[in-house]
């Protein structure tokens, strides 16, 4: 009776040993399968039932398929729903999501200099997850759009949440405010602009985009105003770049506001030759600044405006005669 049960358990071991070594297979294998004519033909047959919505034939057919072929054919089937971007039905979705729940069997040995990884050799549960990560994206972009053309959405509440949720949101935002149209878009600004006690700002980011769609000076004035990171100096190198255009030269002038901005902005303003009346006119209230004014009058010395500094009247303003002829010294 014992050597029955040692029995039976030793060759219940040997058949678990078995399956497990035969869910191994070579990448060559996987390769034969994956290029295998009659498997293709039969991908393009479950496609045509996914698209007509025939989800009880396309899991009869595959289901009847033998392993590892119907993995083989799961596979290049949730490949090519991603593949082809294609536009799946409420019942197409339902499946997909199934796939989720089914766990891939067969896998693949890679080995290398002191080491072996094991990967699945048919993931199509991942791609499944891909597809459908994308198809919820797709749709809050389409509900993103719609809610701000209709003038529903409200960006306080639609960039609040959990992280990765916001992070999301903000990427759609970023990415689809050139689609919007100007009405749409003055009405995102609008949340910004007509209400000066709100406490919520969206990032930097997002404020720079929007500046730049809106060319609003009352977005520009409210960026210049919150903590400088790598997204507002890149906007005022941006800027600096198109100056001397009229709309951005005052937003440099306007950038000059902020304490860790300034410096840079007022030397991308003494770069301009030659520079413009309003320009000027800025510049030497700067340059009359107690605080302001030697590193603004350097700042023209440093990049050839020196005839212009020695031109300035001094003779009954200290300040201006201190700062000027300290930068025409350092020449």
């Amino acid at each position: 009776m014992r050597q029955g049960l040692l029995a039976s358990i030793l060759l219940s071991a040997s058949l678990l040993t078995s399956q497990v070594s035969a869910s191994d297979v070579q990448p060559s294998f996987v390769n034969s399968l994956l290029v295998d004519q009659q498997l293709n033909k039969k991908v393009d047959e479950l496609h045509q039932y996914l698209i007509d919505g025939d989800i009880i034939t396309l899991n009869f057919s595959l289901n009847r398929l033998s392993m590892p072929q119907q993995e083989a054919v799961r596979f290049m089937l949730v490949q090519q729903i991603e593949q082809k971007k294609l536009i799946l039905s409420p019942k197409g979705t339902i499946w997909l999501k199934e796939q989720l729940a089914i766990h891939p069997t067969y896998t693949i040995k890679e080995q290398g200099n002191g080491y072996v990884v094991t990967k699945l050799a048919f993931d199509y549960s991942s791609i499944a997850s891909r597809v459908l990560n994308q198809m919820k994206k797709d749709q809050q972009v389409l509900d993103f759009i719609l809610a701000t053309e209709e003038r529903r959405l409200v960006l306080s509440e639609w960039l609040v949440g959990e992280p990765h949720e916001v992070r999301v949101r903000q990427s759609i935002v970023l990415a689809e405010l050139d689609s919007l149209t100007p009405e749409a878009l003055g009405y995102l600004v609008s949340q910004i602009t007509d209400d000066p006690l709100s406490v919520w700002l969206p990032t930097t980011e997002v404020m720079v985009r929007l500046a730049q769609l809106s060319q609003s000076s009352d977005v520009y004035k409210i960026l210049w105003k919150m903590r400088t990171d790598q997204h507002s100096i890149a906007e005022l190198e941006r800027l600096s770049r198109i100056a001397p255009d009229p709309f951005a030269t005052q937003q440099l002038m306007s950038a000059t506001n902020n304490p860790s901005l300034k410096q840079n902005a007022f030397a991308s303003l003494a770069q301009l030759h030659p520079l413009p009346q309003d320009v000027q006119q800025f510049l030497l209230a700067k340059i009359d600044h107690i605080q302001d004014g030697g590193a603004v009058a350097m700042h023209l010395a440093n990049y050839g405006h020196t005839s212009w500094l020695e031109s300035l009247p001094t003779t009954r303003n200290k300040v201006r005669k201190q700062h000027v002829s300290l930068a025409l010294s350092q020449r």
